[in-house]
């Protein structure tokens, strides 16, 4: 059987704040997404009696999600910079996509805490309508769930690492006595 062809096609974005709070939803001004890609990071390894050298993994690249908003957006911009009164940010991304075989449509939602590090105006031009760039970097907790399925969860604080439902830390954690036991949030 094919895998199942999910297309996005409605999103939106609280910013600082949940769905409990009715004033931060952005799904009147987002017109961009786009979520943090997983980059495994490699070094050349060349063995001293090999002809050939070989690539070893050392980390996953920094994480990073941009977006983008129609016009301003005060309670976003005035988040630049700094950490949430709970010494984080919170970003709460949902999705409608739909299985273009069989209509059904599900939710996918990324949970992110980082820092807003960019908020760029972009130019105004009569006729067009100016929206503004945005970047959250310092990405400390990634949370992925498509279709009620997690297909990611990484967290600093916690060490924790699971991908496809494998707990890809959990050996490392215990060998390190970290306490974690694949938390999820």
């Amino acid at each position: 059987m094919a895998n199942p062809v999910w297309t996005m096609e409605s999103a939106n974005l609280y910013c600082g704040s949940g769905p409990d709070d009715g004033n931060a939803s952005n799904h009147l001004t987002l017109t961009e997404l786009k979520l943090p890609g997983l980059d495994v990071q490699f070094v050349d390894h060349k063995a001293g009696g090999s002809p050939v050298a070989i690539e070893i993994d050392t980390q996953i690249a920094r994480l990073e999600c941009t977006f983008s908003l129609i016009g301003v957006t005060p309670q976003v911009m005035g988040m630049i910079g700094g950490w949430g009164t709970q010494g984080k940010n919170t970003f709460d991304a949902y999705g409608v996509i739909r299985d273009q075989q069989t209509g059904l449509a599900s939710q996918a939602h990324a949970n992110l805490q980082g820092m807003l590090s960019k908020a760029d105006p972009q130019n105004w031009r009569r006729g067009d309508v100016m929206h503004t760039a945005y970047a959250i970097r310092g990405i400390i907790h990634y949370e992925l769930v498509i279709g009620g399925a997690q297909m990611y969860l990484w967290d600093w604080a916690t060490n924790t690492r699971i991908i496809g439902g494998n707990d890809l830390n959990a050996a490392t954690n215990s060998l390190l006595l970290t306490g974690a036991t694949g938390v999820t949030s």
